[in-house]
């Protein structure tokens, strides 16, 4: 059967990956502080809005709307095409949730938003801080629920992971990783010598679904895309 997918715009990678996501993966973006795990999710909803005429939702849990959006701009993604919610925002309309627990409540929130927009695409910035929000008493089963609720609801989901420096594994839980229908991992490598530089890498670690490349590849923001570059590329 032929599988629908979404394109992440991320030049040199959708080839690699049979043309895209599976539409109602979830997909988690792993990565150490500083790999533009935000800026690749939030180009991802962009993108697909400005060509593709696909609404996306960004839920920032941590970071300020506008910080966020004046962060995007400076990367050449100008215009609001894609629709920010605030943990703020978030609270306000969950208050009927009374005794919920918040991955419950933030479930709730976009069952009503799916149904009033109708979005496609989804990023929760980040997984490590909706866990702060409360205490998991079962926690392969509450995950589990929540990565089936996201898919039951149809969205194509991009989950944000915090990786610690020198990373491990791919999930707060260590159970995300087996969950997740799909994990893209950013990461850093030190390259020269006296001079040492941080190069950004990406790697597709897993996607069901699919045949998909396992390299990694460096991994550059220009001309208002991310771009990748294979071993034939940096040597022409």
């Amino acid at each position: 059967m032929e599988v629908e997918r979404v394109r992440t715009f991320v030049r040199g990678l959708d080839e690699r990956l049979e043309g895209g996501i599976p539409k109602k993966s979830v997909v988690l973006i792993c990565g150490t502080a500083g790999t533009m795990k935000s800026s690749l999710a939030y180009s991802v909803l962009y993108n697909n809005a400005v060509y593709s005429d696909t609404q996306g939702l960004y839920v920032t849990l941590e970071q300020d709307p506008e910080s966020l959006l004046t962060q995007m701009h400076r990367l050449g993604m100008e215009d609001r095409a894609v629709d920010v919610v605030s943990f703020d925002e978030i609270r306000e309309r969950v208050k009927k949730y009374r005794g919920e627990n918040w991955i419950k409540k933030i479930s709730g929130f976009l069952s009503e938003v799916k149904e009033e927009r109708n979005y496609e695409l989804l990023v929760i910035d980040s997984l490590n801080a909706m866990y702060t929000l409360t205490a998991l008493q079962q926690v392969r089963a509450e995950i589990y629920f929540f990565f089936r609720a996201l898919r039951e609801l149809g969205f194509t989901a991009f989950l944000i992971s915090e990786m610690p420096p020198g990373g491990g594994r791919y999930g707060e839980h260590g159970v995300e990783e087996f969950l997740s229908d799909g994990i893209v991992h950013l990461l850093f490598q030190r390259r020269g010598g006296i001079l040492t530089s941080l190069e950004r890498y990406i790697g597709v670690v897993k996607m069901r679904s699919t045949c998909h490349d396992t390299h990694y590849f460096p991994l550059l923001y220009q001309e208002g895309r991310f771009t990748i570059y294979s071993k034939e590329d940096l040597e022409l």
